[in-house]
């Protein structure tokens, strides 16, 4: 990590494993933002979903956005295919729809290229909600996980150890799922997004323990407390399945700071920006995650803060 990223005082430097590109955010805000938040990398995962049809998502990014920005500071940007698609929350597109082929394709030549270094976030089980900045985000997605596409992207993370980030709240149909992909891929890197989709400490243990391939993000799970809309509490819906990492003052969970010791070279971070307007609000999510640091070892700060995610984007 460069010195001259090196985080604030009392934590250790940053990347940024998880957040999205949106059209009407510059590179160059981007990194003015990063600089003022000692973040040394941000990944970048288009969202490419349009306003309409009752949502309000401030997208229409694109990959060839994100590798432009990329190229201008290829040394802080980092590129992911972007697979939030509208193509992709149709249910044809699971068992290989044309589109579902077409894009498996371009997302083959693309990692193939070395211009880009992922691929996500791939929306499985996912709450639709609306918060009050206005977005609105109407889909319940349900799609299943042991499919053929999904075999198919898993074949691609192994082919050119890239990461793929998945979006999955472990409802049991979903985490049975996610057990069977791990186990007839074990060569895939699999980032099971905000917590392996907020499940149990105990179930992240073990699935950790059985899958050398699993990686968990922390993507937005250290934001709690009053008014809080993010996956660090019980949003958009609760459900019986569902497990917070820090309570409402942001301690950590008696139960999942163990998991970090244990395999603290599994988890990566992100703040889970995902659409435009919101990045005004970007250097406020550091002081919980400098909190969140500073409950873990300094070896395992390290390494969920930065080591993973660079191990992860080089391959």
């Amino acid at each position: 990590m460069p010195a001259a990223f090196g985080g604030f005082a009392g934590s250790p430097p940053v990347i940024d494993f998880h957040t999205h590109l949106q059209r009407g955010i510059a590179a160059g805000d981007l990194i003015r933002l990063m600089d003022e938040s000692g973040v040394a990398r941000l990944v970048l995962m288009p969202l490419y979903y349009g306003d309409g049809g009752g949502a309000v998502n401030d997208g229409e990014g694109s990959d060839q956005q994100a590798l432009d920005y990329a190229r201008r500071h290829p040394e802080r940007l980092v590129p992911f295919c972007g697979m939030q698609r509208s193509e992709l929350n149709r249910p044809e597109a699971w068992s290989m729809s044309a589109d579902a082929r077409r894009i498996l394709a371009e997302t083959d030549s693309k990692l193939a290229s070395g211009a880009f270094f992922g691929l996500g976030e791939l929306m499985l089980r996912f709450y639709p909600y609306t918060n009050r900045f206005g977005i609105r985000a109407v889909s319940d997605m349900d799609h299943p996980v042991f499919s053929p596409l999904m075999r198919h992207f898993a074949d691609l993370s192994a082919k050119h150890r890239a990461p793929m980030v998945v979006h999955a709240e472990a409802e049991p149909h979903v985490a049975a799922g996610m057990r069977r992909l791990l186990e007839a891929h074990p060569e895939a890197v699999v980032v099971w997004s905000h917590n392996c989709g907020r499940s149990s400490a105990a179930a992240i243990a073990e699935m950790m323990a059985r899958h050398r391939n699993l990686h968990a993000d922390l993507g937005g799970m250290v934001y709690s407390g009053p008014q809080v809309e993010h996956y660090g509490v019980y949003y958009p819906r609760r459900t019986p399945w569902m497990h917070l990492v820090v309570d409402a003052a942001g301690i950590v969970a008696d139960d999942m700071k163990p998991v970090f010791e244990r395999f603290a070279d599994r988890f990566v971070i992100g703040t889970d920006i995902a659409h435009a307007r919101v990045y005004a609000r970007y250097a406020g999510h550091w002081p919980r995650w400098r909190s969140f640091f500073g409950q873990l070892s300094a070896a395992t700060a390290e390494a969920i803060a930065w080591r993973n995610a660079d191990r992860l984007i080089r391959g």
